[in-house]
């Protein structure tokens, strides 16, 4: 089928595309936190979690085929990472995001070998063992004397129920001690003397503040996984991915590539975690549902829903959960339901909001395997086609790059 357009990769008509989408980008990061309240920025907090966290689960399974429900675990050692090192041992926040790195990385690589081994459902099993226990250790009341056990972190005193923070270098949150000077306690984030925020301690400039803790860590994710999926490493990725067997033919190590990958799915998803300790500023299974594997549930249907081997798919959709689940929150109350849709869900007690999420993508799955963002490469092509320039031919004529791109046919009609 013939598109309505055809544009040239690096031609003026691309570059201006991509220049209007990045302004696009751009203005709405800006946009957010300037025009939206606490309650608005704390959902978009929330979305940039889960976007974040189902980037990094995307290099698993949709770069490299293997199925993993246990990246809530990850997230879990980033949020218990930041809680331990801040509430006990008093360090700065941003000092926990490398060091939960590093942790949840290494632990990604040793999973990642006996995984290797095995392929899918089996491979699904391990990791849902993963995602099950974590929280059960979290708790465990040998390990209380550094996680807090089933209160979590930090630590309460039990005559008081008040944060100990008057014993060693401990501190009554997880995250920036925000709150009176003449306890200490941080009021404000300079920037070599510049004060974007103002006075943290009202609830829209603490939002803002957070927000954009998320968004650069969604930035940093989102980097990572791109320069790894353009890189040699990604192309041996959708190579084990498509056929093992070919890839070790081609010479392609998969014990090493899978452990890399792993652990560098396992190090990202640690980052949204660390967000989610700092914000919350406190640490429990209970209190931090993504830790427990209804966290790692969510980020694969959030995935599978924006798009499965697509860098904008987790992106896409993070940000419709997000959407959906905030608009339908007051629907438990038939008022509160729109007219229209009023006969449909008024029988329900809860927010209906997962459960619309769970018919979405039972729909998807039959008209758009690939999610959104495959069904939005499958169909602007009708719109606008970009021609990519031939291989090896440096400043090719458009004649050319039109030859080049257009696929022959055999005698039966079909591309050959």
């Amino acid at each position: 089928m013939k598109s309505l357009f055809t544009i040239r990769e690096g031609g003026a008509a691309n570059w201006t595309l991509r220049v209007i989408t990045m302004v696009a980008i751009v203005g709405l990061m800006l946009y957010i936190p300037t025009k939206w309240e606490a309650g608005t920025l704390n959902t978009a907090i929330e979305g940039l979690t889960y976007m974040s966290a189902a980037m990094a689960l995307n290099l698993v399974l949709g770069y490299t085929g293997q199925i993993s429900i246990g990246h809530s675990a990850f997230l879990g050692i980033g949020a218990y990472t930041t809680g331990i090192m801040v509430s006990r041992w008093g360090f700065s926040p941003w000092v926990t995001f490398p060091v939960a790195f590093g942790i949840a990385f290494v632990i990604g690589v040793l999973i990642s070998f006996p995984a290797a081994r095995i392929k899918g459902v089996y491979l699904a099993l391990v990791t849902l063992a993963l995602g099950l226990v974590f929280p059960q250790l979290a708790t465990w009341k040998k390990l209380a004397w550094i996680t807090g056990g089933g209160s979590g972190l930090p630590i309460a005193c039990p005559a008081t129920g008040v944060s100990r923070s008057c014993e060693g270098t401990e501190v009554p949150t997880t995250g920036f001690n925000i709150g009176p000077k003449s306890k200490g306690q941080m009021q404000t984030f300079e920037i070599f003397g510049w004060n974007p925020f103002g006075d943290l301690r009202r609830p829209d400039n603490k939002a803002a503040f957070y927000y954009w803790i998320a968004l650069v860590v969604a930035i940093i994710v989102y980097l990572a996984c791109r320069g790894v999926v353009k890189s040699r490493v990604g192309r041996s990725l959708i190579a084990i991915r498509d056929n093992e067997t070919a890839a070790a033919v081609m010479g392609v190590n998969l014990v090493r590539t899978k452990a890399f990958v792993f652990g560098l799915s396992a190090g990202l998803c640690a980052l949204p975690g660390c967000v989610t300790a700092i914000k919350t500023g406190g640490v429990s299974p209970e209190g931090i549902i993504n830790m427990t594997v209804r966290g790692a549930i969510t980020f694969l249907i959030v995935m599978v829903i924006g798009g499965a081997g697509s860098l904008a798919g987790p992106v896409i959709g993070g940000a419709l959960y997000v959407f959906v689940v905030d608009k339908t929150g007051t629907w438990a109350d038939d008022d509160k339901i729109p007219g229209v849709l009023r006969p449909f869900f008024a029988w329900s007690e809860i927010p209906p909001g997962d459960g619309i999420f769970a018919v979405l993508l039972i729909l998807l799955m039959f008209v758009a395997p690939r999610g959104i963002a495959g069904l939005w490469k499958q169909y602007i092509h009708r719109i606008v086609r970009v021609i990519p320039r031939p291989a090896g031919a440096i400043g090719a004529t458009p004649a050319m790059a039109t030859a080049t791109a257009t696929p022959t046919s055999n005698h039966e009609g079909e591309p050959q």
